[in-house]
């Protein structure tokens, strides 16, 4: 098939695919297929063979190790791919892959992935760093599932009120993506993002209506985030976004975007009752790659701190 110009845009900012020429990628890529899916529906279960890497086009994939209404192990999103690890060795899926919404995919065959890695250093290098994140997620994987079978409660990387990841998941893709700028000699920016009031909030309308509330702005976030992004719950009413190869200026911009749709944002409870809309604080840090997590956090909470002393639904850095 010959790529669009819209799939082609997309592409350029998905990992595997970035920095590769356009050429290279409508020259190696001729084989891809388009795949729809309706929420619910499954891609691949356990046991069955993969042999084909999927990019979101639109919509998201989750991840079930056990059963089919299971809390997810992952979400993937538009702009990421899936099935990077079967590359390595054709292996058998271990989980389940279904669409969380409807969704569109693009499927590419191995030979086809091999062909481009043979020809263009950039995607062989990109399929390395991608490998480097995902394969230390997938002995965590087997090590959970391992102790949820000895009757230990494995660990879950997603929040269960908001659909995020959480902040153990945090903690562990962002230092990886601090040193991954580090290694790449590239700039990223962090954002902490905080409901204003949420504590009166909760007051007024209860817990429901906070749950309600903390729900929506997750997805609000999630429908601004670019490809690369990562967004998780850090804590309570406080979430977090890794913005890769962004200035502040850039991420200020970003942040602004977010804020505006945010505070625009209609919550509905699952009854129907509308709620008020929320306003949030956003603080923003440069990432420095001699910098640990730890000290990162506390720069942007920091950043946070002074958006919220100069009068809330702002932004600072």
């Amino acid at each position: 098939m010959n790529l669009s110009e819209v799939i082609l845009q997309l592409l350029e900012e998905v990992p595997l695919f970035f920095g590769v020429p356009e050429e290279l990628l409508n020259r190696h890529l001729e084989d891809a297929s388009l795949i729809s899916l309706t929420s619910g529906q499954t891609l691949l279960s356990p046991g069955e063979s993969c042999e084909k890497i999927y990019v979101i086009l639109s919509g998201r994939l989750r991840v079930n190790s056990g059963g089919l209404s299971d809390e997810p192990l992952a979400l993937f999103g538009t702009g990421e791919t899936v099935g990077e690890m079967s590359i390595l060795d054709d292996s058998k899926s271990f989980s389940y892959l279904i669409a969380d919404t409807d969704c569109d995919l693009l499927s590419i065959d191995h030979a086809s992935i091999w062909s481009l890695i043979n020809d263009s250093h950039q995607a062989a290098r990109n399929m390395l760093n991608i490998l480097a994140l995902r394969i230390p997620i997938s002995e965590r994987s087997i090590h959970d599932d391992i102790e949820s079978r000895q009757g230990y409660a494995g660990l879950n990387h997603v929040d269960e009120l908001t659909g995020l990841y959480n902040s153990q998941w945090m903690y562990q893709m962002f230092s990886r993506q601090i040193h991954r700028c580090a290694m790449d000699k590239g700039y990223a920016t962090l954002m902490m993002i905080s409901i204003d009031q949420f504590k009166h909030y909760n007051q007024q309308h209860g817990r429901l209506g906070g749950d309600q509330a903390l729900r929506t702005a997750a997805q609000t976030i999630l429908s601004c985030l670019r490809p690369n992004d990562q967004a998780a719950r850090f804590h309570g009413k406080v979430f977090a976004v890794f913005l890769p190869r962004t200035t502040t200026a850039e991420g200020s911009k970003a942040a602004e975007r977010l804020r505006q749709q945010v505070e625009h944002a209609v919550i509905v409870t699952p009854s129907g009752d509308a709620l008020p809309q929320v306003t949030i604080s956003i603080g923003l840090a440069e990432v420095h790659t001699e910098e640990t997590l730890e000290q990162l956090l506390q720069k942007t909470e920091s950043a946070l701190q002074r958006a919220r002393l100069s009068g809330r639904n702002c932004i600072s850095n």
